[in-house]
This record gives C-alpha cells, structure tokens and sequence, in this order.
C-alpha cells in the first residue's frame, strides 16, 4: 500500500482545480482574454516591518467581516520553479450576512521582507464575489512567496487570509539550463 503525506491530499485538490480552472479559463467568471499576470520579485520594494499587511487591522474587526475561502493553490503548496500559479479565492459573507464589497478587494505579495501589492493589476479578475487568476507567472524565481488577500464588508469589517507558495528547483532541472547531463 502507498503511503502519502498529508501535503500530497491537501495539493491534489489544488492541482484539479487549476487544471479545470485552465481548461476554462472564462467559464466561471474573471477576464479570460486578460491572460497569465506576470510578476517581477526584482521589482519588490520593502515593505514596513510588523503587521504582514499595511491594510490589515485586527481593530477594524478582522475576525468578525467576510471570510475568504481559498480554492487555489492551497495553503502551503509546493510547486516547480517556472510553473504558473493558479489563484482562486471566494469571498463569502460575514457570519452575521454582510456582504463583502468586492471593490475593496487588496491583493499582495511578497518574498521575505520585500512585495509587491497587486490589488490593481487583480482588478480584471475579480467577477461577483470570487476572484480567478487563471495563471501568475514569477519568471522562475524560486523560494517561499506569502499572499495576503483581503477585503471589507458593507459595514467596513475586514476579513483576511494569508497564505504561502513555495517554488522549488529541481536539479535535473538546473542540470538541463546548465548543460549538464
């Protein structure tokens, strides 16, 4: 019998999901025509020491506005250097029915103490309440990115969800660009 980690259950889900996702890229809301983002980590700038986010406030009431259902990639998904990443997250109502307000939806990311904010660049690919990247492509830089999605709801509440990608190099794959066997 074959064993796996509880990793590989928690990503194979992920894996269905961009690979549907791929398959129909404006089928289920989003800009298909606005096809994969691409993202520079060379171009992060410092972000301030503390908080993960310059939006996020637990005094706003974070833990009591909308939740954030994180559908792609998964928290903590392990992928290849060079593979796009899916996003798709579905931002439901607060437990007391508040709707979110989609236009305050704040997207960002960031490689150690240095990011970038996207929420403009997201903007095409928010449809109704869920927002769908087909692909973001990080031109085969490799190491740990956290996301940080938020947004509030009708009464100003924040909710939050923060997550981590983390893209390997394989070393057969640094062997071929190489040269090498």
């Amino acid at each position: 019998m074959t064993r796996f980690g509880h990793g590989a259950f928690r990503l194979a889900p992920a894996v269905l999901l961009a690979a549907a996702c791929a398959a129909s890229p404006g089928a289920a809301g989003g800009d298909a025509s606005a096809g994969p983002l691409v993202v520079d980590p060379g171009t992060f700038a410092a972000l301030p020491a503390g908080s993960p986010s310059p939006r996020v406030s637990r005094a706003m009431g974070g833990h009591r506005g909308p939740r954030i259902a994180l559908l792609s990639p998964g928290h903590d998904a392990v992928l290849r250097a060079g593979d796009p990443v899916a996003l798709y997250a579905e931002f439901l109502p607060a437990a007391d029915g508040t709707a979110p307000d989609m236009e305050t939806v704040g997207v960002r990311v960031r490689k150690g103490p240095r990011g970038k904010d996207l929420t403009e660049w997201m903007k095409p690919y928010v449809a109704g309440t869920a927002l769908r990247v087909p692909a973001v492509d990080f031109l085969g830089y490799a190491g740990e990115f956290w996301f940080e999605l938020d947004v509030l709801d009708e009464r100003g509440r924040m909710g939050e969800v923060a997550f981590r990608v983390t893209f390997r190099i394989e070393l057969r794959d640094a062997l071929r660009r190489d040269g090498g066997m």
